[in-house]
């Protein structure tokens, strides 16, 4: 009688876990955190090789952010079918362990031949994009099996606060690493810490959910066609689907003109912008950790709509920023503290929604099916801001366009049935249980 007392006042918090999924729950994370400290270093050093050792145009900037998109495009709906039928844990092990292997040859071709090349960078790309998708499903299944419900959005929280923290040290680093070493060797250092994460994945000890017999499959097709009709079944996961294609497509406008516009509009050296973008990793920590409070003092609707508000609105502060100056500097901090610390808040509430709807055994699906969704988003994002960053308008009215699509989708989820739910508690489970 006294747990029953005591279990709404935890309201599906991390307590509630097993030590033993909580022990999971804490590897998956520190996994996390030390591949996502490498790949911010990546994030940041690869399209500067480009820009500044290889002297790219606008052009080519979009085509190189599309590459990895397209591929992941490409792979993620085939990918949500096999990570519904495989165990997960050495998909997590074995995409870990080919990225350190694609982005180890940048160094080793700088090392060897003097230099990189652009189709060497855009196949590095494409290829380490479709094991990043490919992750990025498989690790958001596990984590949906792992949890249940009530705690889903919490250790979905944690995890984007550490990986926060990971992005504040990535990025904060980077560019000194870059000025100090050179963009291939920090590009090696990423590589390193995928081989790190793979041990760390190694030690996960709780079994996962039992998968179908091999004799329950359908055809490959037929699954295919079962997760997207199922996803799109679900009343409220359509709001979802549709603010996800629209973020997609102000983080398509973002990655094609960002680094354009503060390298060449704003005159922004590599260690000025890294230590910028390193402030957005500070708000996506706050983020993580404010999550559970702004959601419960919002409800769900709301603070998913305020969110993608708050995203587009930090955006627009970037082309508005007249140049490196105190005001200047203190406008691109506001936009990653803006944008990054509520698209944490966005996140974890729309991960944990299509946990709670959607039954285990289609969560790979259900991931892939939404992350083709923000793919494409992307990619018309960045075929819109390689346009407009060509053109007379110029990267910053790429910025424009992006932070208005986020705050006028953020009006969208406000005014649909979604923006009325109050708490996860309304939302009907799938009945599947979970281990926690």
């Amino acid at each position: 009688m006294t747990a029953r007392k005591s279990s709404p006042k935890r309201r599906g918090g991390l307590q509630d876990l097993t030590p033993l999924v909580r022990s999971d729950v804490n590897v998956l994370i520190s996994a996390q955190a030390v591949s996502t400290y490498g790949s911010f270093i990546t994030r940041a050093a690869l399209p500067l090789l480009a820009i500044l050792g290889l002297g790219i145009n606008a052009a080519e900037a979009a085509a190189l952010a599309a590459v990895d998109l397209v591929a992941g495009a490409v792979v993620s709906q085939f990918a949500g079918v096999w990570i519904d039928r495989l165990p997960r844990k050495p998909v997590l092990i074995g995409t870990d362990l080919l990225r350190a292997l694609l982005l180890g040859s940048i160094p080793l071709a700088a090392g060897l031949f003097g230099g990189v090349t652009l189709p060497h960078l855009i196949a590095v790309s494409a290829l380490s994009g479709m094991c990043t998708t490919t992750f990025d499903i498989a690790e958001r299944s596990y984590v949906a099996g792992l949890v249940n419900s009530p705690s889903l959005r919490a250790v979905l929280a944690r995890t984007m606060a550490i990986r926060g923290a990971a992005e504040f040290f990535g990025f904060g680093s980077a560019g000194l690493l870059i000025g100090a070493f050179g963009g291939p060797a920090a590009i090696g250092i990423d590589a390193a810490t995928y081989i790190v994460s793979a041990v760390l994945i190694g030690f996960l000890r709780v079994a996962e959910p039992k998968l179908p017999p091999v004799s329950a499959r359908l055809s490959f097709r037929r699954e295919l066609f079962d997760g997207l009709q199922k996803t799109w079944s679900v009343v409220l996961m359509r709001p979802l689907l549709i603010a996800t294609f629209v973020i997609g497509l102000y983080f398509g406008l973002f990655r094609s003109s960002y680094l354009l516009y503060v390298t060449n509009g704003l005159g922004l050296g590599p260690e000025a912008i890294g230590l910028v973008i390193a402030t957005g990793g500070i708000a996506a920590f706050l983020g993580g950790a404010l999550t559970e409070r702004i959601s419960r003092l919002l409800g769900v609707g709301r603070a998913i709509s305020v969110s993608l508000a708050i995203v587009g609105f930090g955006l627009i502060l970037v082309p508005l920023a007249p140049g490196p100056t105190l005001i200047g500097f203190t406008m691109l901090i506001g936009h990653q503290l803006l944008s990054d610390g509520f698209e944490t808040v966005w996140e974890a509430n729309q991960a944990a929604i299509r946990g709670r709807v959607l039954p285990a055994a289609f969560q790979g699906r259900a991931n892939a099916a939404n992350d083709g969704i923000g793919i494409l988003g992307r990619l018309l994002g960045i075929v819109i801001g390689g346009v407009i960053g060509s053109s007379v308008a110029g990267s910053g009215a790429a910025l424009v366009v992006g932070g208005g699509a986020s705050m006028a989708v953020g009006l969208f989820v406000a005014t649909s049935r979604l923006g009325r739910i109050q708490s996860l508690s309304q939302i009907p489970v799938s009945g599947v249980r979970r281990r926690s």
